[in-house]
C-alpha cells in the first residue's frame, strides 16, 4: 500500500507545476483581453393589429298593440246660424266749446320821437370886402411900360378867418401879365369875412366869392 505521507515533494516537480499554472492563468488573461463583446441580436418588432369588436346593441322591443275600446260615436256637429243686429251709431262727443272773450289788444308802441331838425344854416348878409389886412398886388414892371391896364376877375374860397385860397380866372383883364399877378397875390392874401343872418363869420367857399380887382396906372 502506497504511503502519501511517507513521500516527499521534489522541488523540480513543484517548479515545473508552478510554472504550468502561471503559463494557463496568463493564457486566460490574454483571451479575455482580446475578447470582443458582440451584442446580442435585436428582436424583430412585430406589428400590432388592432380588432374592433362590434358591440351588441341590444333593440328596443315592439309597442303593444292597440287596445280595442267600444267608444260611443261622436256627437253631431250642430252649424249656430250667424245672427245680425242693428246696433246704433254711438252718440256724437258734444265738446264744449268756450265762448270767446274779447281780450284788449295791447296798445301799439308809440313811435320814437322825431330828432329835432337841425338848425338851417345861416344865410349871408355881406359878402367879404378888403380892410386893412388886404395887400394890393404888385404892378407888374412890364405892364407899367406898356402902360396896361383892366379888371381881373377871379373867384376864391374866403373862410371864417378872412383867408383866400383857391382863387380862379373868371374874366381876363386883356393882359397876361397883370391876370397873373392878380392870381398870385389873391392866394394867401386875407378880407374881411362874410357875416351870416346870425351875425357870425361864415366862410364864403361853395359858392365861392367873385372878386374883382381893378389895375390902374399911376398918374404922373
Amino acid at each position: 500500500m502506497y504511503n502519501y505521507g511517507n513521500r516527499k515533494a521534489d522541488p523540480t516537480t513543484r517548479a515545473a507545476g508552478l510554472t504550468t499554472s502561471l503559463v494557463v492563468i496568463g493564457g486566460l488573461a490574454v483571451a479575455i483581453a482580446t475578447m470582443k463583446y458582440v451584442a446580442p441580436p435585436e428582436e424583430e418588432k412585430g406589428e400590432v393589429a388592432i380588432i374592433e369588436v362590434e358591440e351588441d346593441i341590444e333593440e328596443p322591443p315592439p309597442p303593444p298593440p292597440p287596445v280595442d275600446l267600444d267608444l260611443p260615436p261622436p256627437p253631431p256637429m250642430v252649424i249656430v246660424p250667424q245672427f245680425e243686429f242693428d246696433v246704433p251709431p254711438p252718440p256724437a262727443a258734444i265738446t264744449q266749446v268756450a265762448p270767446a272773450v274779447d281780450r284788449p289788444q295791447p296798445a301799439p308802441p308809440a313811435p320814437p320821437a322825431a330828432k329835432p331838425a337841425p338848425p338851417a344854416a345861416p344865410s349871408i348878409r355881406s359878402t367879404p370886402k378888403p380892410g386893412r389886412r388886404f395887400k394890393e398886388p404888385e404892378y407888374p414892371a412890364g405892364a407899367l411900360r406898356a402902360k396896361e391896364s383892366g379888371q381881373t376877375k377871379v373867384s376864391v374860397c374866403v373862410d371864417v378867418e378872412g383867408r383866400m385860397s383857391n382863387a380862379k380866372l373868371v374874366a381876363s383883364s386883356g393882359s397876361q401879365r397883370l391876370d397873373d399877378a392878380a392870381i398870385k397875390a389873391i392866394n394867401g392874401n386875407r378880407m374881411e369875412p362874410a357875416i351870416g343872418t346870425d351875425g357870425k363869420p361864415i366862410a364864403m367857399c361853395n359858392p365861392p366869392y367873385v372878386f374883382t380887382y381893378e389895375w390902374r396906372l399911376p398918374e404922373r
